[in-house]
């Protein structure tokens, strides 16, 4: 279980998103370009590496434990087929709103950067990015933001799906593309969920991690997602 505690407040989450797109801005608009021209994998990796250095410094003023917040491979291999579990349930939900949203407003969603790679991919060289980006930096990353940091805080003002949904609201507002609300929402809620009832952010990313791994691997091989 996690603590009923937060030590950490909703201005601090704030501050840390606000933070995020500052600094995120200033070293790939203002930094990189002195220096080198930055790859797209460069700047993922950048905003990745920001981030977790973020909720770090959130965890370390507040002298908060890790191992508290379920960054902890103790009972892994339980808490990770709970992630497989809930990942599969959560993939079946991804995948039935994408479809139900052409069917409603008959038309496809735009689709993420990503998926480009993978159709363009020719070997399994060429998936090696977007499943590193994909299968472990973005679960990692975005468990740790939206759902340990961000969930929690939202939990002790809102209450459980209060919680839940503002912190799946924010994750499916922070990737630009109106079109994948629903689904964001869905996929976020149900994370934020999962970590909660497993007191496990390892449960989360697995979850995380498969449901974006399985898409890809569905691309790959020409099955279609909608």
């Amino acid at each position: 279980m996690l603590p009923e505690q937060v030590p950490w407040g909703l201005k601090e989450v704030l501050l840390v998103h606000v933070l995020r797109l500052v600094f995120g801005l200033i070293l790939v608009r203002g930094v990189f370009p002195l220096v080198f021209a930055a790859s797209p994998l460069v700047i993922e990796i950048t905003d990745r590496l920001l981030v977790l250095a973020l909720i770090g410094l959130v965890i370390h003023r507040h002298g908060a434990k890790w191992r508290d917040w379920g960054v902890s491979f103790r009972h892994g291999v339980q808490n990770g087929l709970r992630g497989l579990a809930g990942g599969a349930v959560l993939l079946g939900a991804s995948l039935y709103s994408e479809r139900l949203y052409v069917s409603v407003f008959f038309t496809s969603p735009v689709q993420h950067p990503l998926v480009a790679q993978v159709q363009n991919a020719a070997t399994w060289r060429d998936l090696a990015v977007p499943l590193f980006l994909a299968a472990l930096a973005a679960p990692v990353m975005e468990e740790g933001l939206y759902r340990l940091l961000t969930f929690p805080a939202l939990k002790a003002r809102f209450g459980l799906w209060g919680g839940a949904l503002g912190s799946a609201a924010i994750f499916a507002l922070f990737h630009f593309n109106v079109y994948w609300l629903a689904e964001m929402m869905v996929v976020g809620a149900g994370l934020a969920l999962l970590y909660y009832w497993t007191g496990s952010l390892i449960s989360a990313v697995v979850a995380h991690s498969f449901i974006n791994t399985s898409k890809i691997l569905m691309l790959y091989f020409g099955i279609p997602l909608i």
